[in-house]
């Protein structure tokens, strides 16, 4: 019987994962299908219980459900434990698993451009769902020291843990700027407006320092501009956006996926950027 898989989310019109993981079912000759389902609060419990009805296999959890899904699971992997949201479920013998690639996924894009190592001092913008994730991927898979800065300084001390870790107000982040050897920027700040304030002002950047943004379409953020003008080496968010699907992927059909396959799928959708 034909596999369904599936994204849940809203706004979910402008994904890009039904591409991509298109693209790996028909490169493996898989008969299943991904498709998008757009939910809001009011059917969101109807809606989800409707999927475990139609057998789905496996699905992905967007903005704003990454929490709500969670009372539907059966387990937790310890990612999405920690940081209390899941982004893929996996279907194994009729329960449903929650698990979080985002952090991992994250990570996995930061070593591309070099080894994380017990001398980094690494801050991270934001306290949000993505900020959480990869701050405990950041937490359990490296050594490096980690800031947490956000506007509302309380989300920030909530989310931090452990010796050499520690919360701060954007404005102490931005004043302490030069001692950071990279710098994760995780909030919206940049998605939707050209000219978007930034976060922290970027003036008294150290050249050499990796600034990295989790959004991937604009493919150069503002925030990423300002950084290179100052000697950054700069990521944007297309790693993190590959490598936390493909990780799913393989969870749910045991197939590693063809990251180069995805992330051009991805490039091609975008026109290119």
């Amino acid at each position: 019987m034909k596999k369904l898989y599936c994204v849940i989310g809203n706004p979910i019109a402008h994904s890009l994962s039904p591409a991509m993981h298109t693209a790996l079912l028909e490169q493996n000759k898989l008969d299943a299908s991904y498709v998008p389902f757009l939910l809001n609060k009011a059917s969101f419990t109807p809606a989800v219980e409707g999927l475990k009805a139609l057998g789905v296999s496996g699905f992905n959890v967007t903005s704003p459900f990454k929490e709500a899904i969670l009372p539907f699971l059966d387990q937790l992997d310890s990612e999405a434990a920690a940081c209390g949201a899941v982004n893929t479920v996996v279907v194994k013998e009729g329960r449903w698993l929650g698990y979080n690639t985002d952090g991992v996924g994250y990570l996995q894009g930061l070593q591309n451009i070099r080894p994380i190592t017990e001398n980094d001092q690494i801050l991270v913008l934001g306290a949000g769902g993505a900020s959480k994730a990869i701050y405990h991927a950041l937490k359990h898979h490296t050594n490096a020291s980690l800031t947490v800065a956000n506007r509302t300084l309380e989300k920030a001390m909530k989310m931090v843990e452990g010796p050499g870790h520690q919360a701060m107000s954007l404005v102490e982040a931005e004043s302490q700027i030069a001692n950071f050897t990279i710098i994760i920027q995780t909030t919206s700040v940049g998605l939707t407006k050209e000219n978007a304030e930034l976060p922290i002002r970027l003036h008294d950047l150290t050249a050499g320092t990796i600034v990295s943004d989790i959004i991937y379409n604009p493919s150069e953020t503002p925030f990423l501009k300002e950084a290179k003008i100052y000697g950054a080496i700069t990521q944007n968010g297309l790693p993190m956006f590959v490598n936390q699907a493909a990780i799913a992927f393989q969870l749910w059909t045991g197939i590693e996926a063809d990251r180069e396959l995805m992330r051009n799928t991805v490039l091609k959708q975008l026109g290119g950027k």
